[in-house]
């Protein structure tokens, strides 16, 4: 390798408090890599403004092009490599003089749920066109994104490698959190999620003759919010569904281990973070059979082929402890081959790759 190799990671601001995939992607991707012994330029890590790195209109345009083009502009934006995180990220890939490489989560396949739905894919949209155009190289996060990108784009083999997603080390089992007596859900409420389906297994679930039947609680915000709460008064549930809103980071690790059981009912996912988060704090997982989610990630998972199906395994796995510890221990198996030092050094040999080229 020639000299020195600088790289930039395309990133928001990174205030450990990743709030969904793509931000703890790049939180554990730049704890993987200077544990790599690579130290990363982060050109928005320096933001003064109180502006969340997602969650509103203008996070996108003024961490994915306002901030960087004015330290393009000041000359402070300077690398062999620059890594774009996500395709939004690699907006700035015309502007940059050297290797770039994007990451990819997925390719949606479902439409915008809201307006602002629908203006957030546009700005993604035009990322992607980019990154197509301008990437030395693709990462994609699984074997299922990399099938998503070669279909949809066309994109040669040779500029694909994939590198799964990482866990950070904080999900574990608690035994000092007290079980709650609950089936979990922690997510966005929106039409892709998939909801509906968990609610109205549930509800069948409760139909049975059990003697004590757990609470549904469900974590996150969302534009289904409200269809979802009168879903649950229409199949009279409501009593027994709590809505908890979003769940702080600083929380998240005690919610998962809280819960008896936990859901992943998704159409599709890029990654899947949330089966993993909750298999490595030793609950087992449902997720609906045929989803749209890794294999090398759902692997693990109890399988449901629909609404009875789950409700039937949400009893078998709740009233048969064999069954239980043994879907436990494969998930936690499982979720330990996903570490962040193979993150970081998997991605640095890309860097090295295209860097040497």
């Amino acid at each position: 390798m020639r000299g020195s190799m600088r790289v930039a990671v395309l990133c928001r601001r990174l205030d450990g408090k990743p709030r969904n995939g793509f931000e703890r992607y790049a939180h554990n991707l730049v704890a993987g890599l200077k544990g790599a012994e690579v130290d990363p330029l982060l050109p928005n890590q320096d933001v003064r403004l109180p502006i969340m790195p997602s969650g509103s209109l203008i996070s996108p345009p003024y961490f994915d092009i306002v901030h960087p083009l004015i330290r393009i502009l000041k000359g402070q934006l300077r690398a062999d490599v620059f890594h774009a995180v996500t395709d939004s990220q690699a907006i700035m890939f015309p502007w940059l003089k050297g290797k770039k490489i994007v990451t990819m989560h997925h390719v949606d396949k479902t439409p915008a749920d809201s307006l602002s739905e629908a203006v957030f894919r546009a700005f993604y949209g035009l990322g992607t066109r980019i990154a197509l155009r301008q990437a030395d190289k693709i990462i994609c996060i699984s074997s299922q994104t990399e099938r998503e990108v070669k279909e949809a784009y066309g994109v040669a083999a040779d500029r694909i490698v994939t590198i799964p997603q990482a866990l950070a080390p904080s999900f574990r089992p608690l035994p000092a959190v007290v079980k709650e007596g609950t089936i979990g859900y922690i997510g966005a409420l929106k039409k892709r999620k998939n909801v509906e389906f968990l609610i109205r297994a549930y509800a069948l679930y409760v139909r049975k003759d059990i003697v004590s039947p757990l609470k549904l609680v469900i974590c996150g915000e969302g534009t289904d919010r409200p269809f979802l709460e009168n879903l649950c008064t229409e199949l009279g549930v409501s009593d027994r569904v709590e809505f908890r809103g979003e769940v702080r980071e600083d929380d998240l690790v005690a919610t998962y281990n809280s819960f008896s059981l936990f859901v992943l009912p998704s159409h599709q996912e890029g990654f899947g973070f949330p089966i993993i988060e909750a298999q490595a704090c030793a609950v087992p997982v449902l997720t609906v059979k045929g989803a749209l989610i890794p294999d090398e990630v759902s692997m693990t998972t109890v399988k449901c082929s629909d609404e009875k199906d789950m409700a039937d395994k949400m009893e078998m796995i709740l009233s048969d402890p064999d069954l239980r510890e043994r879907v436990i221990a494969d998930g936690l198996r499982h979720a330990t081959s996903f570490s962040v030092e193979e993150l970081g050094a998997r991605t640095k040999a890309v860097y090295r790759s295209v860097y040497g080229d």
